[in-house]
């Protein structure tokens, strides 16, 4: 019966053989004699020929450790040709490797096709400045990511992207490998939404304006006809009573006296709710002084004053905004602050109308709540954004809330103020 044996035995026995054969021995006692190396230190010690450790190698397995690397870098490569999201890197500035989504995202069959050009052929010439800045920051700090938006062009197809860099190790940092993200759908819809938010806020601008336009027509006739129609019958029968036809009656003309003079302030009232004809006649100061006054008359809640004289005087849709903000804020003291008072302040900062209106209240909540009671700010919201204004709500340190406006002395910035500008309202109070 003939044994076979394995390559890796017989590489064995070979071994072994070889070193039977060339290890000096002891003709005496026929065992192995020491040997020293250069060093000086033994590299074989004395022992029974039976004892000699054979060396074992197996060529299969060191074939498999030679092809490991090999197959480690093939799947990385194929994970990341496979990738759903486009990823090229760069030697310099040239093209050398881009996956399957990037030849994609460029119009071409693989993304073979992107090999050897130069990046900045692929990026339009708007953003190479910010290309080579971010390349160079990432090379210099590894480990670091650079980002920014760009727009890419190949063969007529242009699309906005976001590029993410990084360098790679062990790479003398020169190379870096980009991640591309498509944008362009995204960018366009933010586009749609900013033209609709605007187109918007501009129907609710004219909405607002014409509104104003009736409260003023309807406040001159309130008080130019009706009022006035009032006041005659109040001259009429005054004069009925003089002259002795009434006096029979007289306890109850006065009663009627005293009700249309009642009549007459409500008529007066009403029509300075809806359009205050001081504020077309006097100004904004002294508009917003008659409305603090029949506030602290109202409720019993001083208000404290401080209007600076504001020259040019600001235009007819500021002086209204301004007259409004106003009035919604000592409405939402009265609602919800349980405040005992009330400091209104109006002046110029900077080429701004700064308007304050702060009290010693409960303040406001935090989070803020949604309540119907928030239309109120969200009303000082959405005529501060008209004007091109912002709106900041804050909690004052010692108790209260404060209601800050800025805006353009001429209200021409209307709708120039970028999504995130302003801080909206924080919610009413509880």
């Amino acid at each position: 019966m003939i044994l076979r044996k394995s390559r890796a035995e017989k590489v064995c026995i070979i071994k072994w053989m070889q070193a039977e054969r060339h290890t000096p021995k002891d003709p005496s006692s026929g065992t192995a004699v020491s040997q020293r190396s250069p060093e000086g230190s033994d590299w074989l010690a004395s022992a029974p020929p039976t004892a000699t450790s054979p060396f074992v190698r197996d060529p299969s397995q060191e074939a498999a450790r030679r092809a490991e690397p090999h197959s480690v870098e093939q799947r990385l490569r194929t994970l990341v040709e496979l990738a759903p999201i486009a990823i090229w890197v760069a030697e310099g500035d040239q093209v050398t490797f881009a996956n399957r989504a990037a030849g994609k995202l460029m119009g071409t069959a693989s993304g073979a096709d992107l090999v050897g050009q130069s990046i900045y052929t692929l990026v339009k010439a708007e953003s190479h400045a910010q290309l080579r800045e971010q390349l160079m920051h990432a090379l210099q700090h590894e480990g670091e990511f650079g980002r920014l938006q760009a727009r890419l062009s190949h063969q007529g197809r242009e699309r906005e992207v976001e590029i993410a860099l990084t360098a790679l190790p062990d790479h003398e940092r020169t190379t870096v490998q980009m991640v591309i993200s498509d944008v362009s759908q995204r960018n366009r819809e933010l586009r749609e939404s900013e033209g609709s938010r605007q187109l918007s806020r501009r129907l609710s601008a004219n909405v607002v304006e014409a509104r104003e336009e009736e409260r003023r027509r309807i406040a001159r006739e309130l008080h130019d006809e009706l009022g006035q129609s009032l006041s005659a019958l109040k001259m009429d029968i005054a004069d009925c009573a003089r002259s002795g036809e009434l006096q029979e009656a007289n306890g109850h003309v006065a009663m009627l006296l005293a009700r249309l003079d009642q009549i007459v302030q409500s008529v007066r009232r009403i029509a300075a709710d809806l359009r205050p004809l001081m504020l077309d006649d006097l100004g904004l100061g002294d508009a917003i002084e008659w409305l603090a006054n029949d506030f602290s008359k109202r409720l019993g809640i001083p208000v404290h004053l401080q209007v600076d004289a504001i020259e040019p005087p600001p235009s007819d849709k500021v002086s209204i905004a301004i007259y409004r903000m106003v009035q919604e804020a000592l409405v939402n003291v009265a609602r919800h602050s349980q405040a005992s008072k009330v400091q209104v302040a109006l002046h110029v900062e900077a080429g701004e109308l700064v308007l304050s209106v702060r009290d010693d209240g409960v303040g406001l909540p935090d989070p803020p709540s949604q309540r119907e009671s928030q239309f109120g700010l969200l009303g000082i919201q959405e005529r501060a954004d008209a004007l091109g204004g912002q709106l900041e709500l804050n909690n004052a340190g010692n108790g209260g809330a404060c209601v800050v406006v800025r805006m353009p002395l001429a209200g021409e910035a209307a709708n120039r103020r970028t999504p995130g500008q302003a801080r909206g309202p924080g919610g009413a109070r509880p």
